[in-house]
């Protein structure tokens, strides 16, 4: 179980000021805004400090963690956003330092969303490229890019289950925004929520055996929990504020996610499933990522 949940002081920080070697071991990927720019950060559980990872004018956000912890794939605008406020967002790879070390996409639109395959060889996103807003999958090198769905709607945010053989994600295909699952190839697509309300942001189980996503199902954004299978529904968070982007801990035993109150910051929380407690973190931003060398399932 996860002892530092309650995060009592955090320090925004350079990762050079943090450490000799610019080395991180892993953490909760945030993005905040925290420094008046949207940046990605590291959030140190152990040590209780928020370490920048970038640090440039325009959008940089939505980190994902290589499987080896060595690399974070990310969206980024890395200027200032143009064509009346829209951002056209880029894919990038870069160290937990920050350096660069590929820029997977180029174009006029926008490409986000980056969720790194458990075996790493592929990164699955989300793109307007086609006039739509479609997921694809490419190589980790930004080579032998494929789109993944065609629908009327929108398709978000891919996660891979542990294995690398399903990825969900969420579409407003049928009306209302509900949770799929399909393969990397595009075939053998199934439906895993329905009903009353929305559901979206999935995110899968280091065990695979469940997902975690926001939904609104009684008119404001809660934290599930349901099967691929769409079977065993159950609500984790309640509260009157809005909560939605679900992570889970490299243990499955604990879910990250932000919460939103009317007229306040976001706020990046805690429950433990075990017990449900939750938890506040004070930091402000969305999780996206996490990761922990010693922690992380097998």
């Amino acid at each position: 179980m996860w002892k530092s949940l309650i995060l009592l002081v955090l320090t925004v920080a350079t990762l050079s000021s943090c450490s000799q070697n610019n080395k991180v071991s892993g953490g909760l990927l945030v993005s905040s805004n925290e420094t008046g720019d949207w940046e990605v950060i590291i959030v140190d559980l152990e040590t209780s400090l928020a370490r920048q990872v970038t640090n440039e004018t325009g959008l940089d956000i939505e980190g994902s963690w290589s499987p080896d912890g060595e690399k974070i794939a990310l969206a980024s605008s890395r200027g200032p956003c143009r064509n009346k406020g829209a951002c056209d967002l880029e894919l990038l790879i870069v160290q937990p330092d920050g350096s660069v070390l590929a820029q997977l996409t180029s174009n006029s639109r926008t490409d986000d969303q980056p969720a790194w395959s458990p075996d790493g060889t592929r990164i699955a996103f989300r793109s307007d490229r086609t006039d739509d807003v479609e997921l694809f999958v490419m190589d980790a090198d930004g080579g032998n890019v494929q789109q993944l769905t065609n629908s009327p709607g929108e398709d978000w945010t891919p996660t891979w289950s542990p294995d690398g053989s399903l990825l969900a994600f969420a579409s407003n295909r049928n009306g209302n925004w509900d949770i799929f699952v399909t393969r990397p190839d595009g075939t053998e697509l199934r439906q895993v929520t329905d009903g009353q309300g929305d559901h979206w942001l999935p995110a899968w189980s280091p065990h695979g055996s469940t997902l975690a996503f926001a939904g609104n199902r009684d008119d404001n954004w809660d934290i599930f929990t349901v099967r691929p299978d769409g079977t065993e529904l159950q609500q984790v968070v309640t509260h009157t504020a809005s909560d939605s982007e679900p992570v889970w801990s490299p243990d499955g035993s604990v879910l990250a996610f932000v919460r939103r109150p009317i007229g306040l910051s976001s706020t990046l929380m805690f429950v433990e499933l075990s017990t449900g407690k939750v938890s506040q973190g004070n930091v402000d931003g969305f999780p996206t990522d996490w990761f922990e060398p010693t922690k992380n399932l097998d």
